[in-house]
């Protein structure tokens, strides 16, 4: 019991980014491009300020598998032509040709004020 215990207790500490979302905040988006790997390149105004340990923290990554991609990218599209923020989050990374780049998982469209 107490080993289940003392395991249970070293995956809560040692791993929290691996089941936490991390917020990227309230930006711009500034381009997006169709990468040939078939995933969505997105670039955002403003400092990175989430938390994932990829290789580039600046070029987001919505993969083409995500299963609200086709919203996701007309929100995208339209926040960045009409100048209206976005406020997301991502969690992990997308290994593209032996670079990592965050994943967008979640994506919230505000009005402009």
């Amino acid at each position: 019991m107490n080993k289940l215990i003392i395991s249970a207790l070293v995956v809560i500490i040692f791993s929290p980014h691996a089941i936490a979302n991390s917020n990227f905040g309230s930006k711009n988006v500034t381009q997006l491009i169709f990468h040939d790997s078939g995933n969505l390149y997105v670039y955002f105004s403003g400092n990175t300020i989430h938390t994932e340990s990829c290789d580039s923290k600046t070029t987001y990554v919505l993969p083409r598998d995500n299963v609200f991609f086709k919203e996701m990218y007309s929100g995208l599209l339209a926040a960045m032509h009409s100048g209206t923020k976005v406020n997301g989050w991502v969690n992990g990374c997308v290994n593209v040709w032996g670079k990592t780049k965050p994943r967008i998982t979640r994506l919230d469209f505000k009005p402009k004020t």
